[in-house]
């Protein structure tokens, strides 16, 4: 008999914190929220521009986003070039993927379209993820920030809603 009763009351605290841990939220968006987030927005799936034409797709903005990493990346003998403050360095980047899903958000009456992309250093074997804040320009994106997110994986920076909160 008491091993029955440990056993339920193993199997309900196990329910109770799987619970907690379903209900628990680490994008902004979505039923329940933390405190803080790896990043900003609800998930881009089919929303309307800012001006009448194409609707704002998740793959127009990894489009996007892919054209800006190759426009910035042509003055620079094809690699993208970030500074980083914290190191005071240059990196000397190759995109490799952009993470899903894209992200987007309303502030200061602008809707901001938001990706999260990771880069491989040329020059060794870091890995640098980086933040990309698009607005609508016409019939295009226009990336309006640029932020080193994690550096081999060590975040830098976390959300609380749309703030950027650094980690010390």
């Amino acid at each position: 008999m008491n091993k029955l009763r440990l056993y339920v009351a193993a199997a309900s605290i196990s329910a109770v914190l799987a619970a907690g841990v379903c209900m628990a939220a680490e994008q902004p968006g979505t039923e329940v929220e933390k405190p803080k987030a790896e990043h900003p927005g609800k998930e881009v799936e089919k929303t309307k521009a800012e001006h009448p034409g194409k609707p704002v797709t998740a793959k127009f903005v990894k489009k996007s986003i892919k054209e800006h990493v190759k426009a910035q990346s042509k003055a620079t003998g094809g690699v993208f070039v970030i500074h980083d403050d914290k190191l005071d360095k240059d990196w000397k980047l190759k995109l490799d993927k952009i993470h899903d899903p894209v992200r987007m958000f309303e502030k200061d009456g602008k809707m901001i379209y938001f990706t999260c992309s990771d880069f491989k250093s040329t020059e060794g074997k870091d890995v640098i993820d980086i933040d990309f804040w698009m607005v609508p320009k016409g019939d295009k994106l226009e990336v309006i920030d640029t932020k080193i997110h994690k550096v081999n994986g060590e975040p830098r920076y976390t959300y609380e809603g749309t703030e950027i909160k650094k980690i010390k």
